[in-house]
């Protein structure tokens, strides 16, 4: 699977994740891509509810609300898909 199909599915977890949760997806979900000591390390997912960070070495989507109140995390470490992003983005 490539990086662009990975990140894909991780934008579709993240909208159900928001709409599980209840956070307003009406509007579109801003999208910022996490930079760390000049190395590509996530991307960060916000809408009016709330946000998400995917810490692509981490295996992890952290969901909170929009005060910062960690409300979830999202372990992809035994998600396939996981391990393959975390590859990718070595």
């Amino acid at each position: 699977m490539s990086h662009a199909q990975l990140t894909a599915s991780v934008r579709l977890l993240v909208t159900e994740t928001f709409a599980r949760l209840d956070m307003d997806v009406a509007r579109a979900v801003h999208e910022s891509i996490l930079i760390r000591q000049g190395a590509y390390c996530g991307r960060r997912f916000d809408t009016a509810g709330g946000y998400a960070i995917w810490f692509v070495e981490e295996g992890q989507i952290k969901v909170f609300e929009v005060g910062g109140r960690m409300v979830g995390v999202l372990d992809l470490d035994n998600d396939a898909q996981a391990r393959q992003a975390q590859r990718l983005a070595a």
